[in-house]
């Protein structure tokens, strides 16, 4: 996700607690800060980013990000006066407040008579106000890394900040050995409603390699969530689908070593993390009981392939059930899409194109499609 898309999701995030919260309010304060930073590290790689807000995509630099093609506060902005927003270097912190506090008068008393780009001091370093005939950019130049391919992919990058928090104490408690279910019912419902909205919700990419775990978990549930909606699975089902994508690698927790940002294993720690399958098994069926009978299946099975390779070895190979065949995809396509230690993320036409061909041994051969489908622009 490039720095320009990521402020624009910090710029939401602070539109929407300024709304909801007082000028002072703590979670309005960070959701400010948070901003800021964003727009920081904007400018240490565009000293001068324009965005342009016409309805529909944004616009950046002459080219429409359709990764926020249905971004609701473009037209917002439009509608408040504000078609277009410049920084350059000389901004301070204080310009970009003061515009968030009059952003917020003008979303509910609406435009300014006649808006004009502001030029006293207080505004620093930022300008706003009516928008210009703009030319969007088709073709760009393949060598830009930023873009890949994710125009050709529905895949959407949201922030997802509380629900990747929550995972991440729902991954804590389980390395105690408790299982917090309640929890993961709570960020399984609050998924749901994000696919309401939107076909292929994401998590945003992650920064920290350390915070792979819980981003991880909440894309799989989001992409096994998308599958069974395609597929016909009524709304407890997909809520029963999140609740095994979220825990399906819940074993992982349960070792007595940090797998998640080595580079390499040895023999003997790969070994040690292939058993996450049977623990996690294990700890669900300890802790859930009946209840979470699926999850702990698919924990046990989600590493099996359908050519009979994979772990844990079995003496005996009886079909997998289909939620652990599709997990199975979903949680390689979020892994292939999250950056490692050892890799940078793929795109999402690469990932899909590495499913398709591992289809029928590797990959099951109809979740590999079902997962090509829900990523790929018809």
């Amino acid at each position: 996700m490039s720095n320009a898309i990521r402020f624009l999701h910090a710029l939401a995030q602070a539109f929407s607690a300024i709304t909801l919260y007082s000028p002072g309010h703590p979670a309005a304060q960070r959701a400010m800060e948070a901003v800021w930073d964003a727009l920081r590290t904007l400018l240490s790689s565009d000293h001068h980013p324009t965005f342009y807000f016409l309805g529909g995509a944004p616009v950046y630099n002459g080219r429409a990000l359709h990764e926020l093609s249905d971004w609701p506060w473009s037209s917002r902005l439009r509608d408040s006066g504000v078609q277009r927003l410049e920084f350059d270097e000389s901004v301070v912190q204080g310009s970009l407040d003061r515009f968030l506090g009059l952003m917020q008068l003008r979303f509910s008393a609406g435009p300014a008579p006649e808006p004009l780009f502001p030029e006293d001091a207080e505004f620093s370093g930022l300008r706003f106000g009516p928008g210009a005939v703009v030319e969007v950019l088709g073709e760009e130049d393949d060598s830009d890394p930023t873009r890949e391919d994710d125009d050709e992919s529905r895949e959407l990058a949201l922030d997802l900040t509380d629900e990747l928090a929550a995972t991440a104490y729902i991954i804590a408690e389980a390395r105690r050995g408790v299982l917090a279910r309640a929890e993961a019912d709570a960020v399984v419902r609050i998924l749901a409603a994000q696919l309401d909205r939107h076909e292929l919700p994401q998590a945003a990419m992650p920064e920290d390699h350390a915070a792979y775990p819980q981003y991880h978990a909440v894309n799989t549930a989001l992409l096994t969530m998308a599958a069974g909606n395609n597929a016909g699975v009524d709304r407890p089902g997909q809520h029963r689908l999140g609740v095994v994508g979220l825990l399906h690698d819940i074993g992982m927790a349960r070792l007595p070593e940090d797998f998640t940002s080595r580079e390499s294993l040895t023999p003997e720690e790969r070994a040690l993390m292939e058993t996450h399958t049977v623990e996690g098994a294990r700890f669900l069926l300890e802790h859930g009981g009946r209840a979470l009978d699926l999850a702990a299946a698919v924990a046990y099975e989600h590493h099996l392939r359908p050519d009979g390779t994979g772990y844990p070895a079995r003496r005996f190979a009886p079909p997998l059930h289909w939620a652990s065949r599709m997990v199975g995809v979903a949680a390689t396509y979020v892994s292939l899409r999250t950056p490692r230690p050892y890799r940078p993320a793929w795109a999402p036409l690469r990932a899909v194109a590495y499913l398709e061909e591992g289809a029928g041994s590797v990959f099951d051969r109809e979740s590999a499609a079902a997962i090509a489908s829900l990523v790929r622009v018809s």
